[in-house]
């Protein structure tokens, strides 16, 4: 690997670590305290292959690519989050090309049953926001939402914009910053 591309994960990581901070400094009042914002390491793939996969999971990813992805992104955001020592959800994405928007390409809550099920998504937004304002992008994407529910849901959470599919590139949600 190139000294060039280290350097550019080692920034983008540092820039990672600031934006988890950042968004777990800005967490709501009743989260404070109680939910954990980390990288996506090998305790985090650890619990991934623990979780119980007989769940009703509407994707079946499997979050061991997570590690080889900083290699051909090295610019990618990864979080974890974590109620105590249960890992409630897995977001990774990376930057547009242009540097101009920041992708959520996965992002998955495991079990539906946990507490704060229902702040998982707009935590893994706010250290996107994050993330996104440090490394000066101005639009947050969703990329690729499963069904219109997901949709649906994803906007709910304030400014989010449909955008069809074209000349191969998926569709998303777009939220301007």
């Amino acid at each position: 690997m190139q000294l060039s591309h280290v350097e550019t994960i080692n920034k983008h990581e540092e820039f990672g670590r600031q934006a988890r901070e950042m968004a777990s400094k800005s967490l709501p009042r009743h989260l404070l305290g109680k939910i954990c914002l980390e990288p996506i390491d090998h305790k985090a793939l650890a619990a991934f292959r623990s979780v119980d996969v007989s769940q009703d999971r509407l994707v079946s990813w499997n979050w061991n690519f997570a590690s080889r992805y900083k290699i051909f992104y090295p610019k990618a955001f990864e979080l974890s989050v974590w109620h105590g020592s249960t890992l409630c959800s897995l977001t990774l994405g990376r930057p547009t090309y242009k540097g101009t928007a920041v992708r959520l390409d996965f992002i998955e809550r495991f079990n539906k049953h946990i507490l704060f099920a229902n702040d998982m998504f707009p935590i893994s937004l706010l250290a996107y926001e994050a993330y996104a304002r440090l490394i000066g992008a101005t639009q947050i994407r969703v990329m690729d939402p499963l069904n219109e529910k997901l949709v649906k849901y994803y906007s709910s959470h304030g400014g989010f914009e449909y955008c069809r599919a074209k000349q191969g590139v998926p569709h998303y949600l777009v939220k301007n910053l």
